[in-house]
């Protein structure tokens, strides 16, 4: 799985779903349709893809300000 973070702070694309929980972070199942999207936006100088890691989790969830344990996913449609 892969997800896509901003490139200045590490934030993933996510979405919130209730005030109460931080938010769901956003994944792709190929790195080919998470840099297609990317490229549908135009967003290729602000945004990276990566792959769903250890690191890369502990990296998103501090951007989210909550612990590694609390993340939870949403596959994109598609």
């Amino acid at each position: 799985m892969f997800a896509i973070i901003s490139k200045t702070d590490g934030y993933p694309v996510s979405r919130q779903v209730s005030s109460d929980k931080p938010a769901l972070i956003v994944t792709w199942t190929s790195d080919a349709s998470a840099k297609s999207f990317i490229s549908a936006k135009g967003i290729e100088a602000d945004y990276q893809v990566v792959a769903l890691t250890d690191d890369s989790l502990n990296r998103m969830a501090q951007a989210l300000s909550c612990p590694a344990d609390a993340v939870e996913f949403d596959a994109y449609p598609g």
